[in-house]
């Protein structure tokens, strides 16, 4: 039975991982990267049998296997930084930080099916209940989960409880309307002004690694 529930939590795991990612990084990830893997260990194998039988008589194909092995080993090494260049193209235009379109407001409406969420120039409101700045953690987060980019604005009210929002033309607006200074703004202007280069360090890490 724990069995079959890993199997099926794996499968989920799978299908969310899937819906969040581009659709050749999952083609890599959980296709060719397991058949890379797969054909390197029969080559492998096959050249150590091969080795054991009589080293002298089957070098030529044992050499072949090596061969193949590198050739194959190197194709997939080309592949990599090709889809990481085009995964962080894709991810720069999907991500927008003018905010020269967007209306200057005194109360910003983020609401969700979940709770009302409200911000103005004394706080933020959850279903009307009052947080003020002074109060709040407020933080831009980056993660490279799932092989994509993704940047938020964190207000946390403690270490487990907090609210993101993604960073889009309105809310990097609504931080300039109500004047809300973040603890690492550093971060967020770096992003905004070095937009690739701050792309290509999440991507790779999860996070900008840079200080004032």
């Amino acid at each position: 039975m724990d069995k079959e529930n890993e199997r099926i939590r794996l499968k989920e795991i799978i299908a969310f991982e899937k819906s969040q990612m581009l659709p050749f990084d999952f083609t890599i990830s959980y296709i060719l990267t397991p058949i890379y893997v797969v054909i390197c260990i029969l080559l492998g194998g096959i050249f150590a049998i091969l080795m054991e039988i009589d080293d002298e008589k089957y070098l030529v194909q044992g050499l072949l296997c090596l061969g193949a092995f590198v050739l194959i080993s190197v194709l997939f090494l080309i592949c990599v930084p090709f889809f990481r260049k085009k995964t962080i193209k894709l991810e720069l235009e999907r991500y927008d930080f003018d905010t020269t379109k967007e209306e200057s407001l005194e109360i910003w409406v983020f609401s969700t099916e979940e709770f009302s969420l409200k911000f103005d120039r004394n706080g933020m409101y959850i279903n009307d209940e009052l947080f003020y700045y002074n109060h709040l953690s407020k933080t831009v987060v980056t993660s490279n989960y799932c092989k994509r980019i993704w940047i938020y604005l964190q207000f946390a009210l403690s270490e487990e409880e907090a609210v993101t929002l993604p960073v889009a033309p309105d809310t990097l607006k609504m931080l300039e309307c109500l004047e809300i200074k973040l603890d690492n703004e550093h971060i967020l202007n770096y992003i905004i002004s070095n937009k690739q280069e701050a792309f290509e360090q999440i991507y790779n890490r999860g996070y900008i690694n840079y200080s004032l």
